[in-house]
């Protein structure tokens, strides 16, 4: 017990408390860890619950996730994005994401803040022009 006391409060005393946003104590969720970066490149608070579900389902939190047999060239990253989003295209020869300025490769969607940035451009782009954030990911 002595041990685990102190180690706890050697913890407390490494992790300086500016490190723990609000959002870690009001919404820890099941990728609760990843909520402060959604935060950091633009979700709104309002939305974060639904985007830990969605992160949960789509990934299991793990984001360096991809699925080849999705259609368009596979999914990746914690939002399981379809790599559509950043394929050439005859609209944007560079691809979508990249006309963006959110990424250069594909490959970036394996990062999670460029992941968590792609998806919010994503879930915007869905709801100016469906009403509905939510719809690429079928919600």
């Amino acid at each position: 017990m002595r041990k685990w006391f102190v180690a706890f409060i050697v913890a407390c005393l490494v992790v300086p408390i500016s490190h723990v946003h609000a959002v870690s104590r009001e919404l820890v969720g099941k990728c609760g860890h990843w909520l402060d970066d959604a935060l950091d490149v633009g979700w709104s608070r309002s939305d974060l619950s639904k985007l830990d579900y969605i992160m949960w389902r789509e990934s299991r939190c793990f984001p360096r996730v991809f699925n080849s047999s999705d259609p368009n060239g596979g999914s990746g990253g914690l939002l399981q994005i379809n790599q559509f989003w950043c394929l050439p295209n005859k609209y944007n020869p560079s691809g979508w994401l990249q006309s963006q300025g959110i990424l250069n490769s594909c490959k970036q969607l394996l990062i999670p803040r460029v992941n968590l940035e792609a998806g919010l451009a994503i879930f915007e782009y869905s709801e100016e022009r469906n009403g509905n954030g939510w719809q690429p990911w079928g919600k």
